[in-house]
């Protein structure tokens, strides 16, 4: 059935059919459109991806399922990209998500990340690891700041100026804790958050205490404790924060 979980999620591209990923819930399930006990099959034409709070409120009567079938993700550009590399004459031996999943679920105990992941991958069957107590978390950020929506002068940067000898993205230490400017007020009250976005505090004064740590670079780097955070769903503790930039 790995296969066949693996084959689902993959095809609907890791994200719940119903609220397309509103609820934020990053635990993901296979369900049986038609119930296994009303005659359904597993087959991939009557399984669909649903989040854990859409999968749970489906049990609970609180919506149906209209029945259609979600759309299958085609694999043309992967497919060129795995044959490219085939062709490279690169040592390396093929292996797929199924398999690394199972690996890390079943073998490794671990929990799903992308670090984990890895580490799933390069193990080899009845292998273990020692499981270290933090992670270094990277995240690329522009030199400035876009337009999001397409329009006039859409294609035009917007400078990060800095204001109060700060700019967004730079690191700081403040009373409510260390985590990097996120925005920026002429009051001098700052918002602050960690570097995936999740809030630390949305009023900070500046003006009175605050320590820049780090200037803002294309590069962010947070250290983080094994197992807060996840690929889709980053949380963050003040308390024993470390980030910097590079």
């Amino acid at each position: 059935f790995y296969n066949i979980k693996a084959y689902v999620l993959d095809r609907d591209g890791y994200t719940c059919q119903h609220c397309r990923g509103k609820s934020k819930d990053s635990r993901l399930h296979c369900h049986h459109i038609v119930f296994r006990s009303q005659k359904g099959t597993d087959a991939p034409e009557n399984l669909i991806t649903l989040c854990e709070t859409c999968h749970k409120a489906l049990h609970n009567g609180e919506f149906k399922l209209s029945g259609k079938k979600s759309k299958t993700k085609h694999a043309t550009e992967v497919g060129i990209i795995k044959s490219q590399i085939r062709k490279s004459g690169w040592n390396f031996a093929e292996t797929f998500g199924y398999e690394t999943k199972y690996r890390r679920e079943q073998v490794l105990k671990l929990l799903k990340t992308h670090y984990f992941d890895a580490v799933a991958i390069c193990c080899r069957d009845e292998q273990k690891v020692e499981v270290e107590e933090s992670v270094f978390l990277k995240r690329n950020v522009s030199k400035g700041d876009y337009q999001q929506r397409t329009g006039k002068r859409s294609e035009k940067k917007i400078h990060t100026g800095k204001l109060f000898n700060l700019r967004k993205f730079d690191l700081v230490k403040t009373s409510k804790g260390i985590g990097f400017v996120k925005g920026k007020r002429s009051s001098g009250f700052f918002a602050i958050s960690d570097m995936f976005g999740n809030k630390i505090s949305d009023s900070v004064n500046v003006k009175k205490i605050c320590e820049r740590l780090r200037a803002r670079t294309s590069t962010l780097i947070q250290q983080s404790r094994t197992g807060k955070f996840t690929h889709s769903s980053p949380e963050l503790k003040t308390q024993g924060f470390h980030a910097e930039g590079l």
